[in-house]
């Protein structure tokens, strides 16, 4: 009979998982009849995780990896241990990263692969590996649900880039098609300002029609003309083209004329105005 302990025994074990969703169970004579998630004892001076892998090398012959801390568990005098024994169990989940399996030893009488609700539903598991099973399978369905979050929050995040960048290329492909047809606007306004003579008057009268059409359908797609005369010059969206000198200091800075008309596209400038720009005499 072996002498009870003074102080809890901490002891480490771990669900261990594969790439296939399997876990590893073992049988020892310590726990009977019972199957069991590989673990062992922490020495002074190790950590719990360093104490896992070490122990679950030496048992098992098995590496892992991606170790996670899933529940911590009070065993005081378990009935279906080999001893009277006080343990504080630290159970982590592991995935498998390697090794080769070691032979059959008193720690691992028996062994298998097994899907953990299989294994919940045919084995007869200690009540302490039941607890570490379930909670391993509540924190999976806990992940996988975050991961789906995740992957759905992406996934509607590229939908309304893929949204915003079919739009900037709608309206970059609008921009090139508007510098073709905006220099033919141009010139109709033009041909009605410089229009002579009673005989171009019903000519001129279609002409005024046609540009309205295509004044309103140019509002429309979102191109405006940029308001020049009269108007404080502005570097962002007129070019002056020359300055005509004025003694008047409220014009000092005004648009005097306009030689070429501006357009913003839904507020960008995509033709600047060319403009004739009061300035003060010197």
């Amino acid at each position: 009979m072996v002498e009870d302990k003074k102080y809890p025994e901490t002891v480490v074990a771990a669900v261990i998982y594969n790439d296939q969703g399997e876990i590893f169970l073992t049988k020892s004579s310590k726990w009977g009849e019972y199957w069991q998630i590989p673990g062992g004892h922490v020495e002074p001076g190790e950590s719990c995780v360093d104490a896992l892998k070490r122990e679950i090398r030496e048992e098992t012959g098995l590496e892992v990896d991606n170790l996670k801390l899933n529940d911590l568990q009070d065993c005081v005098y378990p009935k279906e241990f080999a001893r009277k024994a006080h343990f504080v169990f630290l159970d982590y989940s592991a995935h498998l990263a390697g090794g080769e399996l070691a032979e059959k030893n008193r720690e691992m009488e028996e062994y298998q692969w097994i899907k953990p609700e299989q294994a919940l539903k045919e084995l007869k598991l200690n009540p302490y590996t039941k607890i570490s099973m379930e909670k391993f399978m509540e924190n999976r369905k806990n992940d996988y649900a975050g991961l789906y979050k995740r992957a759905l929050a992406d996934y509607q995040n590229l939908l309304k880039q893929t949204a915003k960048e079919k739009m900037e290329f709608a309206i970059y492909a609008n921009e090139i098609m508007l510098k073709e047809i905006l220099p033919v606007y141009d010139h109709l306004k033009m041909a009605i300002e410089h229009h002579h003579g009673e005989a171009a008057d019903e000519w001129l009268t279609g002409v005024k029609h046609v540009v309205k059409q295509f004044k309103d359908v140019l509002e429309k797609i979102g191109v405006m003309e940029i308001k020049t005369i009269g108007e404080k010059f502005d570097h962002t969206s007129m070019e002056a083209i020359k300055n005509e000198e004025t003694d008047d200091e409220k014009l000092d800075g005004l648009v005097a004329s306009q030689m070429k008309a501006g357009y913003k596209l839904n507020g960008k400038v995509i033709e600047a105005a060319k403009v004739v720009v009061y300035k003060m005499k010197s």
